[in-house]
């Protein structure tokens, strides 16, 4: 009776964190199944009044599309964004489409929309089909649709610096920016000059980065070992390195990599929680968990690092853990 007793509880906490969290530790991207330069996927959903809504790519306009939970503030904060956003940019021919979770209902939306002077559809997904095509595991979560219906740019959470980020990219489709003024005016002030190398590095790394979201891993890896040669103490581009070996299988090579990472950092959560899922790969699960543990500890938002020991405590077998600490991120991503 106690194994019937976790398995059920694990299915459902698995389902639900495959709406959060990527594979690989410390990925960007937004959607699992659309990567940038491929084609948008078209669906029909219902809105808060029950019509059908329809959206179709390559209309002539650009769409940004918005998946959200319109119980959680993050999500929330990102629909005041769009309202202000749509105000700048619905007359450059611009559409702004909010798609809701699971979990969300008719009211919720006609509630929402109410009090945050949403002029923009808000429709439902209720059976989780559009979700699932997209391949989609964080909330919120934006791309844009160019006006050839070419999924050109995503977005995951929300932050302050959304409308620079998102509302950025939206305006150099437009011609309202240059693409150069974009990178300028996303990309923080440093306070100390860097060297030639350091900036030829941080471009590699960027490179990488875009490589990695199309799922080109091994072209990503050449750019940051390209980074790390230019500058052998930059930090995320060590991590980065790590997690695209991770990708390619290549787990002693990533180990080496994190462990890199926490010379440099012994602070680094990141390089931790890259040592420990490395060792979760390879199959030593209570180093994997000792790692992941220290991760959890060093991070103020652990909700990833809990996500990765449930998947170490089910490997051991020890069921109740593992529904614990999936639990656990669950909760904290249910709670915002």
């Amino acid at each position: 009776m106690g194994r019937i007793r976790y398995r059920v509880p694990l299915f459902v906490f698995t389902v639900l964190l495959v709406l959060f969290f990527s594979t690989v530790p410390g990925t960007g991207s937004a959607f699992r199944n659309l990567k940038e330069g491929a084609p948008a996927i078209p669906f029909i959903l219902k809105d808060s009044e029950g019509k059908e809504f329809e959206f179709k790519p390559g209309s002539g306009k650009i769409t940004v599309l918005s998946f959200v939970k319109l119980a959680q503030e993050r999500s929330r904060d990102q629909i005041r964004d769009l309202v202000d956003l749509q105000k700048e940019l619905e007359a450059k021919g611009v559409d702004f489409l909010i798609v809701s979770a699971y979990t969300d209902t008719p009211d919720d939306a006609k509630k929402i929309a109410g009090e945050l002077n949403a002029r923009f559809q808000i429709i439902l997904d209720r059976e989780q089909k559009v979700y699932g095509d997209y391949g989609l595991f964080i909330l919120p979560s934006t791309g844009i649709s160019g006006k050839d219906g070419k999924f050109v740019f995503e977005h995951s959470s929300h932050g302050r610096d959304f409308k620079d980020v998102v509302g950025g990219k939206v305006r150099v489709l437009v011609g309202l920016l240059t693409e150069e003024e974009y990178r300028k005016r996303i990309t923080p002030v440093e306070s100390v000059s860097k060297s030639k190398e350091e900036s030829e590095a941080d471009r590699q790394i960027a490179l990488g980065r875009a490589l990695s979201k199309r799922g080109m891993h091994d072209k990503a890896a050449e750019k940051f070992l390209k980074a790390l040669e230019l500058d052998p103490k930059n930090l995320s581009g060590r991590i980065s390195y790590g997690e695209s070996l991770v990708a390619m299988k290549k787990y002693d090579e990533a180990l080496l990599q994190f462990q890199k990472a926490k010379e440099l950092s012994p602070s680094s959560k990141e390089a931790q929680l890259g040592v420990g899922t490395v060792y979760l790969e390879k199959g030593e699960v209570d180093k994997a968990i000792q790692e992941i543990s220290g991760a959890a500890m060093l991070n103020p938002r652990p909700e990833k690092a809990n996500y990765w020991l449930g998947v170490a405590y089910e490997k051991k077998g020890d069921l109740p853990n593992a529904v614990r600490y999936y639990r656990k991120a669950v909760e904290k991503m249910i709670k915002e």
